[in-house]
């Protein structure tokens, strides 16, 4: 019974505005070691929930410029990286949804994300909502504070 699980589609979460070089690596060497797919998501807030209508302000314009300069960051991030890549996407809105979604859309088996180590993230985790709704194998990786 020393069968290992092989995966076959993974998918790193990552933030882009963050230190997100460990994630992406640790994801590569997990799709590398089971030849799997990788796919790459970054989700930005939804503008329009911080928004109201009291301020005079185009957000859908401002929301697509926001995504548009985050993909070619994203893209630019990832042409460096020595593994095929599946897909790389770039989505507003809740990060639980949105992963959520990917993961059935796409058929991920292996969902990798990161776990910011502070006080404040015990109190609100993106990845502890992921625990008890992904349907997913799903490996965490601390990211000690800073």
């Amino acid at each position: 019974m020393n069968q290992e699980h092989s995966y076959n589609h993974v998918l790193v979460a990552l933030d882009i505005n963050d230190d997100f070089q460990p994630l992406l690596e640790r994801a590569i060497a997990v799709a590398r070691r089971h030849n799997a797919k990788l796919s790459v998501l970054h989700v930005d807030i939804n503008l329009r929930d911080l928004y109201t209508e009291m301020v005079d302000i185009d957000v859908e314009r401002v929301q697509r410029k926001v995504l548009a300069d985050t993909k070619n960051k994203l893209d630019t991030i990832l042409a460096g990286i020595d593994y095929p890549l599946e897909r790389s996407m770039v989505m507003c809105g809740d990060l639980v949804e949105e992963v959520n979604q990917v993961v059935d859309a796409q058929n991920i088996d292996l969902l990798i994300c990161g776990h910011h180590q502070s006080f404040w993230n015990l109190l609100a985790s993106a990845a502890r909502q992921l625990m008890n709704s992904v349907r997913c194998d799903l490996l965490i990786i601390p990211i000690p504070a800073k």
